[in-house]
């Protein structure tokens, strides 16, 4: 194993001393969030399952030393004692990518490679897997809109009232994405129709403090001006907005015109249960073990010394998951490829009771049984 300094992969040092071998063991550095974060807990199981259907493959054995926080600080000395033990590659899903910045180009120069994903490092060349987020947002805010439409018909744009964006980390590049698909479908009506206000507050994916936001909107503007609430993530969804509702007893039944339609973006099992109760309307599912799958799988290819996979090769014949395809993009902002699995909806696309969505998968893998929705 190769120190921060020596500039090597483990692959280019023994082929230099004493040739290849049929077998190699890599150790990888995952520095991710909360380790009780649902979410990330899906990529986890992703990058596992692809390291043992790669030894499975090719004998060769991945050890992930894994460390969780949200925070930036924390995060950064983490990876560096990490990387000064020696590893063979990093995985980075970054609490602020800015205060990975340094880091980062130093194990770049190093030749250590590294995948970061979730949130990109901006202004530094990597390697990127996250989905499309831009659209996520997108879909949430056509299905707020549709579900306004239905509700309470062409009328409620004149009449106005206050669309309510909770926001994650308004530096983070998935947050930006989100927000500025969201924005997409309801700036325009806010610029069309003056009785309709959107406003946003960073709550950093707290369910507490979203709900504080939430709570004071409706003490300032009233609880019959609220039309909808479109979430950056699940947590702050159904951990602030829900909450705050059912306080105020403004939950109702779906098909109620006063019912105030909620967007979410993740896809976990507590979000489906929500929307099972009827709490919430529309989710965009953020593929948790498919960024694990594809992040491990690159990942790996730079470790071994092989070029990254194209678009076409990114699946392996067979695989057809419902966050296909993946795309190659090369965003200016990274210098380097992005590997985009995409959005999809639920309901729309697949229901909430789905067997193929992540966190169903998950549940089953985990304990032998699907969630229970409370049928």
């Amino acid at each position: 194993m190769r120190s921060f300094l020596m500039g090597c992969t483990a692959l280019a040092a023994l082929c230099a001393t004493a040739g290849a071998v049929s077998a190699k063991d890599y150790t990888v550095a995952v520095i991710r969030w909360d380790p009780n974060d649902i979410y990330f807990n899906g990529v986890a199981l992703g990058q596992e399952q692809e390291a043992k259907r790669i030894q499975a493959e090719n004998g060769d054995t991945i050890t992930f030393n894994v460390f969780g926080a949200n925070d930036a600080s924390e995060q950064l000395k983490a990876l560096q004692a990490q990387v000064d033990r020696g590893v063979d590659g990093v995985l980075l899903t970054p609490w602020r990518g800015e205060a990975m910045r340094s880091i980062v180009k130093r194990l770049q120069e190093a030749d250590v490679p590294v995948v970061t994903t979730n949130a990109w490092v901006p202004g530094v060349e990597q390697t990127f897997v996250a989905f499309d987020n831009e659209t996520a947002g997108r879909l949430g805010g056509e299905a707020l809109v549709n579900r306004l439409d239905a509700l309470r018909g062409d009328g409620w744009k004149d009449e106005g009232g206050v669309f309510i964006e909770l926001r994650c980390i308004i530096t983070a590049s998935f947050d930006i994405a989100r927000h500025t698909g969201y924005r997409s479908v309801l700036d325009p009506i806010a610029e069309e129709y003056p009785n309709v206000k959107i406003v946003e507050q960073e709550a950093g994916c707290d369910g507490g403090k979203a709900r504080k936001f939430v709570d004071d909107v409706i003490s300032r503007e009233g609880p019959d001006r609220i039309l909808a609430v479109a979430s950056i993530d699940g947590t702050m969804g159904i951990g602030g907005a829900v909450p705050a509702f059912k306080a105020q007893d403004m939950l109702v039944p779906l098909d109620d015109p006063k019912h105030i339609p909620v967007a979410t973006i993740d896809g976990t099992v507590p979000e489906f249960q929500s929307m099972a109760r009827g709490e919430i309307d529309h989710i965009s599912v953020q593929p948790a073990t498919g960024e694990g799958i594809v992040s491990m799988r690159v990942l790996y290819a730079l470790m071994s010394g092989n070029e990254l996979p194209s678009e076409g090769d990114v699946l392996l014949p067979g695989e057809d998951p419902l966050w296909a395809p993946v795309k190659v993009l090369s965003p200016e902002a990274i210098d380097g490829s992005w590997y985009q699995t995409q959005a999809y909806s639920v309901p729309g696309d697949a229901s909430y009771d789905d067997e193929r969505n992540w966190a169903n998968a998950m549940s089953v893998e985990q304990t032998g049984e699907m969630p229970d929705f409370g049928k």
